[in-house]
């Protein structure tokens, strides 16, 4: 939630200082890039070392450009390249968390449970995805940009501090050739041997490309298709995020009886048709329902591809394989001009449905390609 308000409360202050949407852009571009450029990096210290310590170590660590960031603010200096040089620092930092928390979980519960652990994972960060926000945006009025910023470094420490709690069984450290391009190599050349891990690596690629970044034209549908103005825009936003609260507790009470590489198929699926679906109506409560089976469709691929990985990919490669799919979240940066291209060329309605066709096209070809190697 933390990371949440900070978010919130650092792109308003953006606009506030450049007054133009281009600097929103550009911050978004910084925070992603070392995600997308270091992430593979972060891959290989999560097998290399400790992933607990690494853990407590990013949170302390991160706290320091955040407090930097604080100070230069209360002092009244604080410009907008200072805020793209911290947040590329923080990015740099940050971007070890993803591959060595999705790991740990491995560590933390046993197999039969790791589907409601990461499920449980997964609704934590929705909640703090639909709350976070609103909260921010509170805050900002009562304590300001500086405070709120304040209040997430100290979230951090406490977060670190948290950590130091957790005991784990001591596991042997893999120590190989500490060749960062062959450790790289062996983690790619691994995945490209385990079809349903490259077709559900593949498929989350395509849909962050095609798909994922719906959200960002939903504006557009509010305001010349549904004609529901702001008020419809925040239930349209809320809609995804209910769907994926939703579909983690079907995921809890059904998914253990349905085949997980059935899933991935039938997920990758019917979120495109029902964004195709979505972009058709013009009835507005059908769009919300429509939008929340999305979003269900959305979580349940993603959490399903993180229990195959941890289950499928050896201890020791399980940070750098988890890096290579994490990455997916990065290509949203170039989903946004893919989506973007296709809406300015033939409307938001008619383009998001084409892209979403494309993403349906690809993701069933690569099943059929890869599960169908695995059955043969």
């Amino acid at each position: 939630m933390g990371q949440f308000i900070r978010e919130t409360a650092l792109y308003w202050l953006a606009y506030e200082i450049t007054g133009a949407a281009i600097a929103l852009g550009i911050l978004g571009l910084c925070e992603a890039t070392p995600r997308l450029v270091f992430g593979l990096l972060g891959g290989v210290l999560a097998d290399r070392y400790d992933r607990l310590r690494l853990l407590i170590l990013i949170q302390f660590f991160s706290s320091i450009p955040i407090f930097v960031f604080v100070l230069l603010y209360f002092w009244g200096v604080l410009e907008f390249w200072h805020i793209l040089i911290l947040e590329i620092i923080s990015g740099v930092i940050r971007s070890v968390n993803p591959s060595a928390s999705q790991s740990l979980l491995h560590e933390l519960v046993p197999g039969d449970e790791l589907m409601d652990a990461v499920a449980l994972y997964t609704i934590g960060f929705n909640f703090a995805r639909i709350v976070g926000p609103s909260i921010g945006g509170i805050l900002i009025l009562w304590i300001g940009v500086g405070g709120c910023f304040l209040l997430y470094g100290v979230s951090l420490l406490l977060s670190g501090l948290e950590m130091m709690f957790i005991r784990l069984p001591k596991r042997e450290l893999v120590r190989g050739e500490q060749n960062l391009r062959r450790e790289i190599q062996e983690g790619f050349r691994y995945i490209w041997q385990a079809p349903v891990i490259l077709g559900s690596i593949g498929a989350a690629y395509v849909l962050s490309i095609f798909v994922g970044t719906y959200q960002r034209f939903l504006p557009v549908f509010a305001k010349e298709v549904l004609n529901v103005g702001p008020e419809g825009l925040g239930i349209l936003m809320a809609a995804p995020g209910l769907g994926a609260i939703t579909s983690l507790l079907f995921l809890s009470t059904a998914g253990e009886r349905w085949k997980k590489e059935t899933l991935l198929h039938v997920t990758t699926t019917v979120t495109p048709l029902f964004l195709i679906l979505f972009c058709l109506s013009r009835n507005f409560l059908l769009s919300v329902g429509l939008l929340t089976l999305v979003g269900g469709g959305q979580i349940v691929f993603r959490t399903i591809s993180r229990v195959i990985i941890q289950i499928e990919a050896p201890h020791d490669l399980l940070g750098r394989v988890m890096s290579v799919f994490v990455m997916d979240q990065g290509m949203r940066s170039v989903g946004s001009l893919v989506i973007g291209t296709f809406a300015s060329l033939f409307g938001a309605a008619l383009g998001l449905a084409l892209t979403s066709i494309v993403s349906l096209t690809i993701t069933s070809a690569l099943f059929y390609r890869f599960l169908g190697s695995r059955r043969r």
